[in-house]
C-alpha cells in the first residue's frame, strides 16, 4: 500500500501544475497535497494564475520556474489570502511583463478595482513629486536622521503603523518625509535619493471603503508613477527615473508592507 510522501520540492509542484510529471509522480503529488493544505493552497493559486493568463490572452502561460518563484515569494509571509495573492501575482506579472501584458492580467486577477483610487493616486503622487523633489534646502519636514520620530508621527496621522521601506539594494536611501493631503485626509510622503541625485517619492494615503486595486503604471510629463491599493491604503511611487528602476523600487515597497 502506497503512502503519501512527506515532502515535495517546489520545482516538482510547478511541474505538477504544468502537467509535466509522470502519472506515478503525479499521483504522489496529489497524495502529498491532500495532506498539506498550505501547499495545496499555493498550487491552487498557481493554477488560478494560469487560468487568468489564458483568459486574458487566449494562450498558455509562459512563466518559468524563476518567475513563478517571484510570485510565490510575494504571496508568503502571512499574505496568503486569495485577494492578497491576486495582488501579489499581479505585481509580479506586471513587473515581469514590463507593464503591457501585466496591466491586462491584473485586471483579470482583480475585478473590483475601484475607479476612485485609480483616479486620485497617480495625480496626487505626481503632484507631490513635482513640488518637493526639486527642492534642495527643504524637500522634507523631518529628515532621515529622525526616522523613528518621522514614521511614528506620520503613522499616527494616517492611522496605521508606518515604517520607511529600505531600498538600499537599489542604491536609494531615505531623505525624510512630510505630511501631505490625500483625498481630503492626511497622507504620508517619504522621499528617497540615490548617489546620482535622482529622487523618488512614496505616497501612502487612506483608502477606506475601497479594499484594493490592481497594480498600475502611469507616465506623464516625464514623471513615472507606479501605484496600487491594499488593506484600506493606497500606495504610489513617483520619479523621473526609468520604469524598470521605479518598478524595482515598488517591488521593495510592496514586499516590505
Amino acid at each position: 500500500m502506497n503512502t503519501a510522501p512527506d515532502s515535495f520540492s517546489e520545482n516538482e509542484l510547478h511541474a505538477y501544475v504544468d502537467g509535466k510529471l509522470t502519472p506515478e509522480r503525479r499521483a504522489e503529488a496529489e497524495a502529498f497535497l491532500a495532506n498539506h493544505p498550505e501547499a495545496a493552497a499555493e498550487v491552487a493559486a498557481w493554477q488560478a494564475q494560469n487560468k487568468a493568463i489564458r483568459a486574458a490572452f487566449g494562450a498558455e502561460p509562459v512563466l518559468g520556474a524563476r518567475d513563478r518563484a517571484l510570485v510565490a515569494g510575494l504571496s508568503r509571509g502571512g499574505r496568503g489570502h486569495t485577494r492578497r495573492f491576486a495582488l501579489a501575482a499581479g505585481f509580479a506579472l506586471f513587473f515581469l511583463a514590463g507593464g503591457g501584458a501585466g496591466a491586462l492580467l491584473t485586471a483579470a486577477l482583480q475585478q473590483d478595482a475601484p475607479v476612485q483610487i485609480a483616479q486620485m493616486l497617480p495625480e496626487a503622487s505626481k503632484a507631490n513629486y513635482l513640488i518637493y523633489a526639486g527642492e534642495r534646502r527643504h524637500p522634507v519636514e523631518v529628515a532621515a536622521s529622525e526616522e523613528e520620530h518621522l514614521v511614528r508621527w506620520l503613522g499616527n496621522r494616517i492611522g496605521r503603523t508606518l515604517h520607511a521601506p529600505d531600498p538600499s539594494e537599489k542604491g536609494f536611501s531615505l531623505v525624510g518625509g512630510r505630511l501631505v493631503p490625500f483625498a481630503e485626509k492626511p497622507g504620508a510622503m517619504l522621499m528617497y535619493e540615490n548617489g546620482s541625485g535622482d529622487r523618488v517619492t512614496v505616497l501612502i494615503g487612506v483608502n477606506s471603503g475601497h479594499e484594493g486595486t490592481s497594480f498600475r503604471f502611469n507616465e506623464t510629463d516625464g514623471v513615472s508613477t507606479f501605484y496600487w491599493a491594499d488593506n484600506g491604503f493606497g500606495y504610489a511611487l513617483s520619479g523621473a527615473v526609468g520604469r524598470e528602476t521605479l518598478l524595482g523600487l515598488a517591488h521593495i515597497v510592496y514586499a516590505q508592507y
